[in-house]
């Protein structure tokens, strides 16, 4: 019968053994002072550049000659599609955006959509612009017009609440600098 103090254990070598091959091998590794240096300054670099590399990375990225529009992207657009009518109350503009639970130029301030509170015909809005589409833009540009789209919470005269993707057709000013996509 094996008694349990006579299991080896693992945290001690038995009696009598040799280091296995490879940790004599490395065991015998003498490095010079060179060898060592030259790996402390190779890694002191890599360290040093790396952090380097991804700031001047995010940089570039960042830099967009004077004037350009962050907000806008002029190219996420499909290459066509069937306009659809504007539904907000008195918006007589022609129908140029489309998607959204309201669209037209009402809700156009500063040539995008409006944010923050506002009242429309008893109803009380709140709108805060997305920049989830569009690769994180606001707006796309169609026939000279800015589409600019919002999520709006709207209180009902009723006091019923709806939530949902509003969309501005704002106008662009003649001569904005901006190709001006068409359908």
């Amino acid at each position: 019968m094996t008694r349990l103090d006579d299991i080896p254990r693992t945290s001690a070598p038995p009696p009598g053994a040799l280091p296995s091959v490879v940790v004599a091998r490395l065991r015998s590794i003498r490095p010079s002072r060179r060898a060592v240096l030259r790996g402390l300054v190779i890694g002191a670099t890599a360290a040093a550049l790396v952090p380097l590399d991804w700031y001047l990375e995010r940089r570039t990225a960042a830099a967009v000659p004077a004037g350009v529009n962050r907000a806008e992207h002029t190219s996420c657009e499909p290459a066509s599609y069937a306009e659809e009518a504007n539904n907000w109350p008195f918006d007589d503009a022609p129908a140029v955006c489309y998607g959204g639970w309201r669209r037209g130029s009402h809700p156009c301030a500063s040539g995008y959509h409006r944010e923050g509170f506002y009242e429309i015909n008893g109803e009380e809005m709140e709108s805060t612009r997305l920049a989830t589409e569009c690769e994180g833009k606001n707006a796309w540009r169609w026939k000279g017009y800015r589409c600019s789209d919002a999520i709006t919470d709207v209180v009902f005269a009723s006091g019923d609440t709806y939530t949902g993707i509003t969309i501005a057709a704002c106008q662009l000013p003649e001569g904005s600098g901006a190709p001006i996509l068409r359908g």
